[in-house]
């Protein structure tokens, strides 16, 4: 299809990074070995110039993996070359070729370079880093291939220009303004994404930081020990809440979801742009996500799970096998959208209602390790612990009512549709029968006694699976789940 293709130059940069990654502790070695370095011992350079040698020896070689490969498209199959001494070839079927998807940071796009990986099932290859007219051209030509043999497996003739045009038609189905962007990150569990990113930073800065020399000059209000502390934990929230807004904004920044032949186009983001394909014949389930403040304002998130990519989605955003397809939008609208993308479910009402037994069982455990909690900092240090126990206590009672009364599940002949409500977020799960793969009903001697059980559907969701379930149902209830999941598997085979 075209001539040998070089890797981008600036792939070469991206390679220092990632060999001063590999080489981390080889640099923290050398910085410490050179703080009392004496100039003019000439024993002490044999060290320092060993670890240069490490470091120098780790570039080289991942320079020569850039300056080696190569990459074309020879008749079906899309090929890539690379090494010196050791030269390895790889060839992809084009026909297995799954998705296409691309990653541009702040870097990338100034020098005009993409991050390129093609996603075949146990064997997909990641190119870093091409040109964005390289890109473009790789995926059309790939798409050019795909469309033409598909043409000739169905024995129809067609014009060049309509391959090109078939190929290239796509449909922008959804996008993602300013102000829902805005309003978007402002209700997000932004707090625990910022406090996820800072922990580690903290954590460095935990050694560094004269805590005493800067606690000493508030000796003065040592007897308002509790106030200061309020202040400090009220002040991170709010920095947390913040960040985690910032982060959310520019993650999604400029979400479009655009809809291609069977593959549905996901592009996002400020600082490191990502385009993100996804076919919808690996659709395995579909999950609503709702917080409680987008439940009063009458937004959700939707979210597919997909199978496995290949070899290389350790990597890739749709590594976990859980893509976020409508991140913000108002409920009425996601499920008219669901009933274009997902013809196949019908996404009906659950009704709701567990037995009551399950309110003292879901929340004894945790209530008494907050009980004991609040005995042992009340006899320890003041009796005043017991109050943020005691309301810990209290949100756990009530978190535990609202799984009871307002979980649920409804059964098909073809569709498992089950709702898990909690105190803080909502999760609706919807799954065909063909794709579960697997059942699970468990029951100690008490929940035996009391006539209730434990169940969980399985599906497949990314390189491992996804349970779908809920506790403290009726025992026959689950009962008749698997009932209606042997005689689906009895039906298939």
């Amino acid at each position: 299809m075209f001539e040998a293709q070089k890797l981008h130059p600036i792939s070469y940069i991206s390679c220092l990074i990632k060999t001063i990654k590999q080489n981390f502790i080889v640099i923290i070695l050398f910085f410490f070995n050179i703080q009392d370095f004496d100039y003019t011992d000439s024993k002490q350079y044999i060290w320092p110039a060993f670890l240069l040698i490490l470091f120098l020896f780790s570039f080289i070689i991942n320079a020569t993996k850039v300056f080696t490969t190569r990459y074309w498209i020879e008749g079906h199959h899309f090929i890539i070359t690379y090494g010196f001494f050791n030269k390895k070839r790889k060839e992809i079927d084009i026909q297995r070729i799954q998705s296409i998807d691309t990653s541009q940071d702040v870097v990338n796009r100034l020098f005009g370079g993409v991050i390129l990986e093609i996603k075949v099932p146990s064997n997909s290859v990641k190119l870093e880093i091409v040109s964005k007219k390289q890109s473009q051209w790789i995926e059309q030509s790939i798409k050019q291939v795909q469309n033409s043999v598909d043409l000739t497996d169905e024995t129809t003739e067609a014009s060049d220009q309509e391959v090109q045009t078939e190929m290239t038609s796509q449909q922008t189905i959804f996008k993602l303004n300013l102000k829902e962007l805005m309003l978007m990150s402002f209700t997000s569990g932004s707090i625990v994404l910022a406090i996820l990113t800072l922990s580690p930073i903290l954590g460095s800065l935990q050694s560094v930081i004269p805590w005493d020399s800067i606690f000493h000059q508030f000796q003065n209000i040592a007897k308002a020990a509790y106030l200061v502390t309020a202040m400090i934990i009220i002040s991170i929230l709010i920095i947390a809440y913040i960040i985690g807004v910032i982060i959310e904004f520019t993650r999604y920044f400029g979400y479009t979801l655009a809809e291609e032949k069977h593959q549905l186009k996901i592009k996002h983001g400020l600082l490191n742009v990502k385009s993100l394909t996804v076919p919808t014949k690996r659709i395995q389930a579909v999950i609503e996500k709702q917080s409680f403040i987008r439940r009063l304002l009458g937004y959700t998130s939707i979210y597919f799970v997909i199978t496995s990519d290949g070899a290389s989605a350790a990597e890739s955003e749709s590594a976990s096998g859980v893509v976020v397809i409508l991140p913000f939008m108002k409920r009425e609208k996601a499920y008219e959208m669901l009933d274009y993308l997902v013809p196949s479910l019908k996404f009906p009402t659950v009704e709701t209602g567990l037995p009551k037994g399950g309110i003292r069982r879901n929340a004894q455990i945790l209530a008494g390790i907050f009980l004991a909690g609040g005995i042992i900092g009340g006899y320890l240090w003041n009796i005043w612990a017991l109050v943020p126990a005691t309301l810990l206590i209290i949100l756990t009672v009530i978190n535990s009512v609202i799984m009871v009364r307002n979980s649920g599940m409804l059964l098909s002949s073809d569709e498992l549709v089950v709702k898990y409500s909690q105190l803080i977020r909502t999760r609706y799960y919807y799954a065909m029968k063909d794709k579960l793969i697997g059942f699970e009903k468990r029951q100690n001697p008490f929940l035996r006694k009391a006539g209730l059980a434990h169940f969980n559907f399985s599906t497949a969701k990314g390189a491992g699976s996804l349970d779908i379930g809920l506790r403290f149902v009726k025992a026959e209830t689950a009962e008749e789940l698997k009932l209606w999941y042997l005689k689906e598997e009895h039906h298939e085979a």
